[in-house]
């Protein structure tokens, strides 16, 4: 039989390994490798795309693919690089149109790697679609999502696994 302090004890023990599981679950969500993409769209038919990239991750990955020469994106000369790759590796679409996106630049806060683009778009379509390779063409472990706003809300396009191709959002 169990005394009062053993079964307190016992409980107090699981209870810490309960809320230990569960801060190990979290980090391990915000730790994963992801590219997370929001695509905001002004009035003015402005629309803004921004890539976060987890910073060590992507570091590590350009440069043992020979995407950045060293294993550090603080330079002009690598961030420009990174911001080149990962145009070349999206492609947003409004209702069957591609949108033509100009690189803005890219810039390093909080342990990410931000990679900045624009375009114009006259309104929210009625169908957004989008191709999206960022660091999946290098690691197919990277889950790319893509947040995109509509009549409705915000919609999310979600790559993972082997997707790459054109995948369509809800309308």
């Amino acid at each position: 039989m169990m005394t009062r302090r053993a079964a307190l004890f016992s409980l107090a023990l699981m209870s810490a390994a309960v809320v230990s599981l569960g801060a190990a679950k979290s980090a391990a969500a915000h730790d994963a490798p992801r590219v997370e993409t929001e695509v905001t769209h002004h009035a003015d038919g402005r629309l803004d795309v921004t890539h976060v990239l987890q910073l060590s991750a992507a570091q590590r990955l350009l440069h043992k693919n020979g995407v950045i020469a060293s294993n550090d994106i603080s330079g002009l000369r690598a961030r420009a690089q990174v911001a080149l790759y990962t145009s070349e590796r999206f492609e947003l679409i409004a209702d069957k149109a591609v949108i033509p996106l100009e690189i803005l630049g890219a810039d390093i806060g909080g342990g990410h790697l931000y990679v900045y683009q624009t375009g114009q778009l006259a309104a929210l379509p009625k169908t957004w679609s989008a191709k999206n390779a960022i660091l999946r063409d290098l690691s197919p472990r990277f889950d790319n999502v893509i947040n995109l706003p509509t009549k409705d809300g915000i919609r999310s396009i979600v790559f993972s696994g082997s997707d790459m191709n054109v995948v369509s959002s809800t309308k």
